[in-house]
């Protein structure tokens, strides 16, 4: 996958009101679907908690602060010194339901983030 196939992909999905964390299990969800090996992380941004993916080397973020094209929300990783974290498990959402889950109806996903448990 290219990153203007990630971009074609995404521009498809009803992503605009999902916050990082939303944005990037979306991505990672794409690339996983199409064998790309991703990893979701977790972390802060100019000390915000932040989610983006580490795909090759890329950082893919679409919800950094000052973005100020599509396009820029997929640099080379040498170029993004000041993210920190920690790679988050999270479980790719079935390609057939990416539309829903960016809808915002999340209800459906929540068994995947552990969340819901005793």
């Amino acid at each position: 996958m290219t990153p203007e196939q990630l971009l074609e992909q995404l521009f498809i999905l009803p992503t605009r009101e999902l916050d990082a964390l939303g944005v990037s299990t979306v991505v990672l969800s794409l690339l996983q679907h199409e064998g790309e090996s991703a990893q979701l992380m977790e972390g802060e941004l100019a000390g915000t908690p932040h989610h983006w993916v580490l795909w090759q080397d890329r950082l893919v973020d679409f919800r950094y602060p000052s973005i100020d094209a599509a396009e820029a929300g997929i640099r080379p990783v040498s170029e993004c010194a000041h993210y920190r974290g920690k790679p988050l498990e999270v479980a790719a959402i079935p390609k057939v339901m990416l539309p829903a889950f960016c809808g915002g109806d999340h209800a459906h996903f929540d068994h995947l983030a552990g969340k819901g448990e005793a």
